[in-house]
């Protein structure tokens, strides 16, 4: 099957072209059928009036009165009440009945029509036979005959002829015209669409904000270009922030590297063996959390993946191992408060991605000795978890509580996180369509409240 051009332009053309050709052909047939009615009709009156005139010349017998009409020019056939022509016009002599006594008979008064083309002479004629009752006279028997006219067809052939080749012509012409209208009309459309497309090829990253020139005169062009204007706009947006995100993180993510690298210097010349061991635990711990970090930070800027989501119960437990092993090296009592009939068949995808951060934040702000407690609540009428991270810690400064979730803010010098976690953890959360809190920022209370929805397990979140 042959496809349709893929210029818009050449697609409308066609259909425009289609259009006419339908348009055409149903105007030709309609005509064509009027031309033949109105023909026949016109052939039907003129026999009918030869038809008048010739019976008023006929006598009874037959034939036809000398002194009446002009017989000469007359195409008259009067056939006999055998089938043979009784008498007929000098213009038909030695010509057979033009039509047969059987289909006069057949027709009664109605008459009947026949349509032929004779030879000698060269002539196409119209006939039209109707009854006539001859009386016997000494040379032939009387009875039911026929009276037969004819007209000249040829000219009303030759005029349909001429009518159909001048309507041909005209929906030709038409169609032509139809197709030419347009490809100029779809050319002036389409004009500011390539002109548009130009402007759009040369637009580059920094002209983005800028945009395309909105037409004045297209109305439905320049809301799409509104349109792509405010996409673009968009996209700017997003990619300058993108720009200043990534330069922020790649000055910021050089002081914890830089720490690292301090640190392993430092584990190089330590002598004690007690020592050596705790300052690489140190680094360990420094990269493991700067790992979390940056693929925290990457995550963000890939798809995402749908993955196997465990029950909440399930990933408390991984997370809790972890959690704990990190609150017993920095001497702290990590404590956590999980409802005895927590549905084991409810998931959140999320959950753990979300409380890793602020759980080790809660633990790095907590001195030895300190507490802290995680709280898990399940709403089945909602199908939502609740988690309180709740730590014993210095508590949040007053000035930092507005802008606690920003990305590099933290309360800690040259931290490894450089403060990224909390803003990591809300951002999550709300893709998620959930929430992170600071409900109390007091020292010795601080408060941070995780809100997920939960699904049943299998479920995609």
């Amino acid at each position: 099957m042959r496809r349709l051009p893929g210029s818009l332009r050449g697609r409308l053309v066609i259909g425009a072209v289609a259009v006419g050709l339908v348009f055409a052909a149903v105007f030709g047939v309609v005509a064509t059928a009027r031309l033949h009615q109105v023909e026949d009709r016109a052939v039907r009156t003129a026999l009918q009036t030869r038809l008048d005139l010739a019976r008023d010349e006929v006598r009874q017998d037959g034939t036809l009165r000398p002194d009446r009409g002009r017989p000469q020019a007359d195409l008259v056939q009067v056939i006999g009440p055998d089938g043979r022509v009784l008498w007929s016009s000098p213009g038909l002599a030695g010509i057979a009945p033009l039509v047969t006594l059987d289909a006069v008979q057949s027709r009664g008064g109605a008459g009947a029509t026949s349509s032929l083309a004779l030879q000698h002479p060269d002539i196409d004629l119209a006939a039209l036979g109707v009854p006539l009752d001859i009386r016997p006279t000494s040379t032939s028997a009387g009875g039911r005959g026929a009276l037969v006219v004819a007209v000249d067809a040829e000219g009303f052939t030759a005029a349909r002829s001429d009518l159909l080749s001048l309507l041909l012509v005209g929906l030709g012409s038409v169609v032509l015209a139809i197709a030419a209208l347009a490809w100029v009309l779809a050319g002036r459309a389409l004009r500011s669409v390539t002109r548009l497309t130009e402007e759009a090829e040369a637009i580059g990253p920094r002209e983005l904000e800028d945009g395309l020139p909105v037409p004045a005169r297209d109305t439905e062009l320049a809301r799409l270009v509104a349109a792509l204007n405010r996409m673009l706009a968009r996209l700017h947006d997003g990619h300058t922030r993108e720009l200043a995100f990534a330069a922020d993180a790649g000055h910021r993510l050089r002081t914890p590297v830089a720490a690292l690298r301090a640190e392993a210097e430092l584990a190089l010349r330590e002598v004690d063996p007690s020592e050596q061991r705790e300052a690489m635990r140190r680094i360990l711990q420094d990269a493991d959390q700067l790992t979390t970090t940056v693929e925290s930070m990457l995550a963000r800027h890939r798809p995402r993946r749908r993955r196997p989501a465990g029950s909440i119960a399930v990933v408390l437990r991984s997370a809790g191992d972890r959690w704990a092993r990190q609150a017993d090296l920095g001497g702290v009592l990590l404590t956590t408060h999980v409802p005895p009939d927590l549905a084991a068949d409810r998931a959140s995808l999320e959950l753990g991605d979300v409380l890793e951060p602020i759980v080790d934040n809660a633990i790095r702000h907590t001195p030895p000795g300190g507490q802290v407690v995680i709280e898990v609540r399940l709403d089945p009428g909602t199908s939502r978890v609740e988690v309180d991270v709740t730590n014993t810690g210095p508590g949040v400064p007053d000035e930092m509580v507005p802008q606690v979730f920003d990305a590099w803010v933290s309360g800690r010098d040259a931290s490894v996180a450089g403060g990224l976690g909390l803003w990591l953890a809300r951002e999550t959360a709300l893709d998620a369509g959930g929430d992170v809190v600071l409900v109390d920022p007091a020292p010795g209370r601080t408060r941070f409240r995780v809100d997920l929805p939960v699904d049943p397990l299998g479920d995609p979140a």
